[in-house]
């Protein structure tokens, strides 16, 4: 059995006659499928928001309409991956079943453009408080699980309607999109086939307890209780 060195990218590797080194296989992961955990509108709410953003759309951009049976809201990225990584995702199934929240109120008021191709997005004029709690109970979950996510500055609640579609207007709400969110769903997206492979969902309970106030919203007595402290000093001075 014979050996020899092989150059692979300038430097010089050590193999065997009949076990040759794999090739290593690199992508980018901006276009490579998403492994993401979502929340979807209801199907009817899904249907208008569709009809409203292809009217929109018509004659101001060439992009069309994101289809309404993708429409989500993502709470959280998993990683970039060619398949299904199918042992991760029993892990995942495991974890995030265990996991007791509440329905989640949602109501997108507005749009913008996001990102750095310019979608257009829609968005709330108000803080959706439920959502990053939901969102953070997530990841708290999986970090003691020991289980990788995407780490992002902070959570943007949005719904991406049209994707790449360059600056124009911005689409009106006229009637807000509001719904109450019963669940949230592991999918795999698949790049480039514009479609969603639904790998699990899981329910929210009106049983669970509150979500946990964020620390903005903590506030101190208006008084504190105790001496104040000129009256201590003056109490020293005697």
């Amino acid at each position: 059995m014979g050996f020899e060195l092989a150059d692979e990218g300038g430097s010089r590797q050590l193999f065997f006659e009949g076990y040759e080194p794999e090739k290593i296989r690199r992508f980018n992961p901006r276009f490579s499928s998403k492994l993401l955990i979502t929340m979807k509108p209801p199907a009817a709410l899904a249907e208008r928001i569709f009809a409203d953003a292809s009217r929109h759309a018509a004659g101001r951009t060439k992009r069309e309409a994101y289809p309404q049976e993708l429409l989500h809201i993502t709470l959280l990225c998993i990683g970039s991956f060619e398949t299904v990584p199918q042992g991760l995702v029993n892990r995942l199934r495991a974890v995030l079943g265990e996991i007791k929240a509440r329905p989640v109120p949602i109501t997108f008021d507005g749009s913008s453009l996001f990102g750095n191709r310019n979608s257009l997005v829609l968005r709330s004029n108000r803080e959706m408080q439920e959502l990053k709690a939901l969102a953070k109970m997530v990841q708290r979950a999986l970090w003691r699980a020991n289980l990788p996510y995407v780490v992002a500055p902070s959570l943007t609640p949005h719904l991406t309607v049209i994707y790449g579609c360059g600056k124009i207007e911005l689409m009106p709400a006229e009637k807000p999109y509001s719904w109450l969110a019963g669940s949230f769903e592991l999918v795999f997206s698949h790049n480039g086939e514009t479609r969603h492979e639904s790998l699990g969902r899981f329910a929210l309970s009106p049983k669970a307890d509150c979500y946990e106030r964020p620390e903005s919203q903590l506030q101190l007595p208006e008084k504190v209780i105790g001496r104040s402290k000129r009256q201590t000093q003056r109490l020293a001075v005697r």
